[in-house]
């Protein structure tokens, strides 16, 4: 698969709309570059813009941006609540698939002297590409903002990493540099109380003891009408969205108030929505029974986020998987069963999931070549593989976990034997392996069925039960490859 950047620059103009669609067409009409989501707000003055392709036509896209920005936006005249210290305040880089990290945080550098040479701008780098740890965050490096940015670039420890020692005279100075996902993530408060708000946010915020890796701010926005929590998690593995939400809705009880709804700014990995999910389905006893589009919807509810399109802010629906997720379609037997040998050897679940896995992946390319009125079984099993997939995620397996891989187990089953009457005869001499492959996946969970719970009657009722339905499914498929 093709290699694909992230990138997404903020821009210190929210308000006038030919300026933001002048930066929108520079991402537009540069050629293998996807515009993704594009947010902009009148108080914050603020756009953000995120977009993604090829390496290389990011860094122009990216570059094309600067253009636009330094000529139509100038920061003697710039007022925002959005803390800031340049027209391009930031500009980070987001490695997403077939993108080596040491030649990216070079590639990076090197755009970063090409934006400072060009424009005469002072540029700072930050985060991986940060060269001192004081300069690793975003925080650090504007303090003060625009207004006193001459200030601190007068300071030596403060010099600019790139470029001249003095801000442009309209543009400021700028950020770049290479970092993981985060999450810019706003709370609206059903009060228009912007000191309560701030006082949220202080509780929250890393740095006064709140939550790791959470930096925040609260403010006012007219345009709604109520005050919002902005939040930054800067590490979504440490510090979930969940997290955060639970959190600050808490705190905002205490006050008398709810959060009412929520935003993403940017893009978010797809894993950070399934790891809500999940959490949410737990907390509610449901189990994680669902599809993934399914659980989607359900962590979308759950942190109340507000006209979030899945299309336009998950790279997963925009590039395909990311750097490390098996392309189901593309990969050999033998590579897939590497790559989930390779997977978190301690798990009692990993047997169970190498089978059941395997037997889906070959199931789904059986059904691949079927007549199109079968056609929806190649997706279906798709589905069935990623979510097996999935929870090798999880390094807590518990029995519901082992529930649900042998729910989909036998749903495979039985789609391979609502199928088997249309398969070609090529096709019907890969019936024998398959059933084998998923008997095996039924006996093994029928198994560790008596791992979990050897004394319980109803974990034995239900053991055999999958034992039973194995059974079925695998004697009247082997009718059909004896016709």
């Amino acid at each position: 698969m093709e290699p694909v950047l992230l990138c997404t620059p903020n821009f210190s103009e929210g308000r006038r709309s030919e300026v933001i669609e002048a930066l929108r067409r520079a991402v537009t009409e540069t050629k293998g570059v996807k515009l993704m989501a594009t947010d902009s707000g009148p108080t914050v003055n603020r756009t953000v813009l995120a977009f993604g392709g090829a390496p290389e036509a990011v860094f122009e896209a990216a570059f094309r941006t600067y253009e636009v920005a330094l000529k139509l936006i100038d920061m003697r005249a710039h007022q925002g609540v959005h803390p800031r210290f340049g027209a391009v305040d930031v500009c980070p880089f987001t490695p997403y698939r077939g993108v080596e990290a040491t030649w990216l945080k070079a590639e990076v550098e090197r755009f970063a002297r090409r934006v400072a040479d060009t424009f005469r701008l002072p540029v700072f780098l930050y985060g991986e590409s940060a060269r001192t740890p004081e300069r690793r965050w975003l925080p650090n490096l504007r303090k003060g903002g625009y207004e006193k940015l001459a200030e601190r670039l007068r300071l030596p420890e403060w010099a600019p990493d790139l470029g001249p020692i003095v801000p442009h005279p309209r543009a400021g100075a700028t950020a770049i540099g290479v970092r993981d996902f985060i999450a810019a993530f706003n709370l609206t408060l059903n009060t228009r109380s912007e000191s309560l708000a701030k006082r949220i946010a202080a509780q929250i915020r890393e740095k006064n003891g709140g939550l790791p890796h959470v930096q925040a701010i609260g403010w006012f926005l007219p345009e709604l009408g109520f005050a919002q929590v902005s939040v930054n998690i800067v590490n979504l593995r440490e510090t979930p969205l969940y997290r955060v939400f639970e959190a600050v809705e808490e705190i905002a009880r205490g006050y008398g108030v709810r959060v009412t709804e929520t935003e993403i700014i940017g893009l978010l990995p797809q894993w950070a929505l399934l790891q809500a999910a999940d959490h949410f389905l737990q907390k509610s006893g449901e189990g994680t029974e669902l599809s993934m589009k399914e659980r989607i919807e359900v962590a979308l509810r759950s942190l109340l986020l507000k006209d979030f399109r899945p299309e336009e802010r998950l790279p997963e629906w925009v590039f395909g998987p990311a750097e490390g997720a098996p392309d189901l379609s593309e990969l050999s037997l033998r590579e897939l069963i590497w790559r989930l040998a390779q997977q978190q050897p301690f798990m009692p679940l990993v047997p169970v999931v190498v089978q059941g896995a395997l037997a889906l992946a070959v199931a789904a390319r059986s059904a691949a070549g079927l007549p199109a009125r079968h056609a929806f079984a190649h997706p279906e099993y798709m589905d069935l593989l990623q979510d097996t997939l999935a929870l090798l995620q999880n390094p807590n397996p518990t029995l519901d976990s082992l529930r649900l891989l042998s729910k989909k187990v036998l749903r495979g089953y039985a789609i391979l034997r609502q199928i088997a009457d249309a398969l070609s005869t090529d096709q019907r001499e890969n019936l024998a392996l398959l059933v084998e492959l998923f008997t095996g996946a039924v006996e093994s969970c029928a198994a560790l069925y008596l791992y979990y719970s050897a004394d319980s009657p109803e974990i034995t009722e239900e053991k055999h039960d999958v034992e039973w339905q194995g059974r079925f499914f695998h004697e009247e498929i082997l009718k059909k490859v004896r016709l």
